[in-house]
Formats: structure tokens, sequence, C-alpha cells
């Protein structure tokens, strides 16, 4: 894609701007999706709108970005009922198949309503002030802005990306505002989905919810108002060329002599995740505890990495959580540490420096993605790519319920929910000959590699800046 006079104004809509504030001032935020959005939203007079995260005197640019922001405040009590609230314990246990109980709160509900008022209104001013824009909107905190949009604006091009699953329609149907979620969605022209899995439950849901107001041919769904809406699924990658450049550097390669003596000896096993419920971290660390136990040739030359980057602290969920991770580890490490020796389970509770993390994935022997239900995952790419990349051969143990696993095919996937089960997998992974890893890596790679995050990209703008579905 250029940046030519015909090309489209892209304006994001997504819950964060894509800069945070630091002791240097505003600065660009890490993250993947703000990483691939930037060249072509920068070619494309592209504008971000999303919310300031609380800090004051968020800018309408930085001197680096080429990209309008548009900052949107919110008062602590619409924080606390649209994120804390029906975003983060309401929609997010829904959409990952209610592996914790969702909570229904109506007051929560009104604050979505509100808050995703405020990022359509901001919207619908961004969109008039560039030439023949495209409107994406990203993820379940914003689901109701693409038919607020097209209220006011019945010809924009309006595009929605879910980040995380959407469940089977009986699981969905449990929501009392379920109509109103779908038909929010519904106003984009188009609704993508990491996996083809998620696309038919959705598509399912809208017949069940809908009835009548919704017919499905195909990938198509065809409204009562004439509107057509297609549905597709997307998986997201990663910037492979750019972790392989950044996992050879002189920098990750000292992180990685570091860690080749600290462990030097022992078979490491990885986990990387967020500390949240749905990563199958207990389960990890219940398999670990199982494999020592029937392994007693493997205590002292095995130990497990895990490292969890800290989330919703402020979440009862998620503090239990944490204690019960905790408390596990400290009965794993009390039962297996040999006298004089070194603790099986290494447990970081931190985010890492990227060169850091790059030489734990090549460090790695396995890398364990366990989630009970995930999205995509991107840990299990970059994993992927940081061991090829390095000429390694560690395993990818990856849990079949992630979108992931549908591309990673020649990973040893794993059912997470039968822990015993996760040992045995974990165990074979061990045993596989190193030249049947290599081959398994450079496999994966390979498809990675091909259909990147950029690409992606492109696959998605261009579908939303198809003909217009709106009716005539």
């Amino acid at each position: 894609m250029t940046g030519s006079p015909r090309a489209s104004s892209i304006v994001a809509v997504a819950n964060r701007l894509p800069v945070q504030r630091t002791p240097d001032g505003w600065q660009l935020a890490p993250g993947g999706l703000v990483t691939a959005l930037k060249p072509v939203m920068e070619a494309r007079d592209g504008t971000w709108v999303g919310w300031d995260g609380g800090n004051r005197g968020a800018p309408g640019h930085l001197p680096s970005m080429r990209i309008g922001l548009r900052p949107i405040r919110l008062r602590p009590g619409a924080v606390e009922g649209f994120y804390h609230g029906f975003s983060n314990r309401t929609l997010w246990p829904l959409l990952h198949n209610a592996v914790e109980r969702p909570v229904f709160d109506r007051g929560w509900w009104t604050q979505y309503q509100e808050v995703n008022g405020r990022f359509a209104d901001a919207a619908v001013d961004a969109l008039a002030h560039v030439d023949r824009p495209v409107l994406w909107v990203q993820d379940y905190h914003l689901m109701l802005v693409p038919e607020l949009v097209r209220a006011v604006r019945p010809d924009e091009r309006i595009g929605f990306f879910l980040h995380v699953p959407w469940p089977a329609p009986d699981i969905y149907a449990r929501l009392p505002w379920r109509a109103e979620i779908v038909r929010g969605l519904l106003g984009a022209d188009v609704v993508s989905f990491h996996t083809e899995r998620y696309r038919k439950n959705f598509v399912r849901s809208c017949g069940r919810v809908l009835g009548a107001e919704v017919t499905a041919r195909g990938g198509d769904l065809h409204l009562a108002d004439g509107r057509v809406v297609r549905t597709t699924s997307a998986p997201i990658s990663i910037d492979a060329a750019a972790i392989r450049s950044a996992v050879t550097s002189p920098s990750a390669g000292a992180e990685l002599a570091e860690l080749r003596d600290q462990f030097a000896g022992r078979t490491v096993l990885l986990g990387v995740d967020r500390l949240d419920y749905t990563k199958g971290i207990v389960e990890r660390l219940l398999a670990f505890e199982a494999l020592l136990e029937r392994r007693k040739d493997l205590r002292g030359r095995v130990v497990l990495v895990q490292i969890a980057v800290p989330s919703r602290d402020d979440v009862q969920e998620y503090r239990d959580l944490r204690d019960t991770v905790e408390r596990l580890i400290g009965r794993i490490n009390g039962r297996f540490t040999p006298t004089g020796g070194d603790v099986p389970v290494h447990y970081l509770y931190r985010g890492l420096p990227p060169e850091q993390l790059y030489g734990y994935y090549a460090l790695a022997d396995a890398l364990l993605v366990t989630p009970l239900i995930d999205g995509m995952n991107l840990v299990a790419k970059e994993f992927v790519v940081a061991q090829a990349a390095t000429g390694g051969d560690g395993v990818l143990v990856l849990s079949e319920f992630t979108g992931a696993a549908e591309e990673l095919r020649e990973a040893v996937q794993c059912n997470p929910f039968d822990v015993d089960g996760l040992a045995g997998r974990i165990e074979t992974a061990l045993e596989v000959a190193a030249p049947s890893r290599r081959r398994a890596l450079r496999t994966m790679a390979r498809r990675i590699h091909r259909h990147d995050v950029h690409a992606w990209l492109d696959e998605q703008i261009s579908a939303i800046e198809g003909p217009t579905t709106a009716a005539s």
C-alpha cells in the first residue's frame, strides 16, 4: 500500500492511545499493533482515537510520529464501570467461554454504553477532517461504536477486528445485552476474527439473537435494512523480520550467554504469559509437578521458568490467581528442591525488556503455551521465529484451544484441562529428536514470515476498502 492521493485515510479507534507517558515525556507505546499500524497510518494521514489512560496532557501528535492523536478523557467512575467492570469482568470472561463466571451489572452496562458513545463521537469528528476515510475499530471494549458511527455517517467504510475469541452461541446468549452488542458490531461493513471457528460462532450467535433480522449466506450477513456485512477470519501475526533481527542482535546474544551460564546443564521449560486466568498457568504448574512426581530422573535436571506479566491487580479474581500461582510454586519448590541445589521453578512476576525476553526464547528447550482459551497467542509465534533465527531446536507445546494452534500444526499440541495428559505431552516434547524439532521450527517459521503482521494489516485494510455494502 502507498500514500498516493487516492489512498484512504485510516481512522483507528482503540481503547488506548498508541502513546504512553514516561519520565522523559510522551513516547510511542510498545506493542505489535502499534508498531504495525504506524507506517501505514503515517503514509495515509492517519488518526488514532483512544483513551488517554488517565494521564492529563496527552498530545495531539508526537514529533516522532506523523499520526494525529485524539485523546479521550474519562472520569474515574466511567473507567470503573466501562473498563474494569463491563469490559473486563463481563465481556472478557464471557468471550473466553465463561472460564470464569461473568458478572452482569446494569450499572456497568450503562457506563459501557456511555463511553462507547464518547468514542463514537470522537471518531465521527475525526472522520469529518480527513479525505476518503476508513474507520477501523479495535476489540471488545468498543463493540457498540460501529453502529453508533453508522447512525451519523451511514456511508462510511467501517471495519471491526475482535482480538479475543467469540464463544459458542449458547454461551454468548447468557449476556443480558446480547442483541445490543451484535447490532453494534453489525454497524460495520466487515467484522473480522482470528479464526474460522470464532467467525462461525459469531454468525450463529447473530442468527440466534436477532432471528429474522439477519440472514447468513456464506460469509455474509444480510440485514433487514438491505445492508450486507462481511465476516472474515484473519489471524493476526507478528513482525517476524523485526524479531529475527532483534533476537540475533549483540544485546540479545549477551543476555543469552548469561542465561546459559545460569542454567548450565539443565533442560529449560519456559512459560511467558500475562497473569490471567485464561492462560492455564495453574494447570501448567500442576502438570510440571506431576511430571516431577513420576520422573524422579528429571528432578534437578529440568527447570521451569515462568514469566508472569502483572495484569489487573485491582480485580479480586486476579489477586486470587496470583495467590494460587505463588502458593503452587512454593509447594513445588518445597517438594523438589535438592539439598543445596537450585529450585525447579523460577518465577518472574514482571515484564521483561525485549532483549532479555528474546534471550529466554533462544535459551528454552521447550515453550509451554497452555491457555484454556486464547484468541491467538503471539508468544508462540515469537518463540518459533526466535528459535529458528538462532538455529535452536526448541519444542513448542501448544494448547489446542488457542487460535495459533490452527496455524502452528507442527507444535506438540495439548489439552490443558487434562493435567496428567499435559504432563505426558511435556514429557513427549522433551523426547522429540533434534532433527525433527528443527524441521518443525523451520516449517512454522516460514509460515509466520509469509503471513506476518504487515500482510495481516494489508488484508484487513483492503477488505474494509472494498466496495461499500451500504444499501443504494
